[in-house]
């Protein structure tokens, strides 16, 4: 296979290049055990209005994994405003203070209102105007089962040079996800590349000038085979001064859904779906662990 490449592809050795690879993918890895969510979360609770009991009895209104206790407290939505009231009998803990009630701001495990009961975590998400329980475990049996994630072999090859075509003005562009929702987002140009001698191109997120990386959701015909059928997820830099960039599918990683199935993850657009194989990058992720 012939991809066209870069200059600093030849000044950089083969060795050199998979250690900056593998060092790129064991900090993905790391922060997947450590600082983000994915393979902790325990479940995912859409907000009604009124009040809603939860805890681990069948009969809440949203019924948490079976270590939580019977009945923890309710949930209070008043349109925009959400309050918890947690039961005298149990300890619930915010940045370590007791809770017995609190106003939840919408964040995410490190912002907004986080709160704690054991290894059990939830904090409130805003998704476009719905409001969102997220339930995280710090003793998910993920974190124990998991044992890496399988990549296609590193090749220096699918490095790829990519030219940035800017729009003379932006683009609305929808983003569909997995619950067949679109969100609309802004398309300021398309990336184009070659390989093996035909030309593609993709539609990267992201600002080209006021934002360090782009964002694109790529599609592939290794999808559903060897990789997730939802596509995969990839970082590059926006472009330089000439608007010239670098594509790096070995860094091409998996979305959350495939970790969990408490996450809702935008999927590659039509302008995304490339009609080859990249077979660089992470593959899927079949080992995912249920209580």
């Amino acid at each position: 296979m012939t991809i066209i490449g870069c200059s600093s592809n030849q000044k950089q050795t083969k060795a050199e290049y998979a250690k900056q690879v593998n060092d790129w993918h064991q900090v993905r890895i790391d922060n997947l055990l450590g600082p983000e969510d994915w393979l902790k979360l325990a479940g995912l609770y859409k907000l009604e209005e009124g009040q809603q009991s939860f805890g681990s009895d069948t009969t809440n209104d949203m019924v948490f994994p079976p270590k939580a206790p019977p009945t923890i407290g309710t949930i209070t939505k008043d349109d925009t405003s959400i309050t918890v009231q947690i039961n005298d009998d149990v300890l619930v803990t915010h940045n370590q203070d007791t809770v017995s009630e609190i106003a939840m701001i919408p964040g995410n495990a490190r912002s907004g209102t986080v709160l704690k009961h054991g290894p059990l975590v939830w904090y409130l998400l805003d998704r476009r105007g719905d409001y969102y329980i997220r339930l995280a475990d710090e003793q998910h049996p993920n974190l124990a089962a998991f044992d890496g994630i399988a990549r296609f072999p590193i090749n220096k090859k699918w490095k790829i040079k990519a030219e940035f075509k800017p729009f003379g003005k932006p683009k609305p562009i929808t983003v569909p996800d997995v619950l067949n929702e679109g969100m609309t987002d802004t398309l300021y140009g398309m990336l184009e590349f070659s390989i093996d001698g035909k030309k593609y191109s993709l539609a990267p997120l992201n600002h080209p000038e006021k934002d360090d990386k782009f964002f694109i959701i790529l599609g592939d015909k290794t999808n559903g085979e060897s990789t997730y059928g939802g596509g995969r997820y990839i970082y590059i830099p926006t472009p330089n001064e000439n608007n010239i960039t670098y594509i790096d599918f070995n860094k091409s990683y998996n979305p959350p859904c495939v970790f969990t199935e408490f996450a809702t993850c935008p999927i590659p657009p039509s302008q995304n779906r490339l009609p080859i194989a990249i077979t660089a990058g992470e593959k899927m992720f079949e080992d995912a662990q249920t209580y």
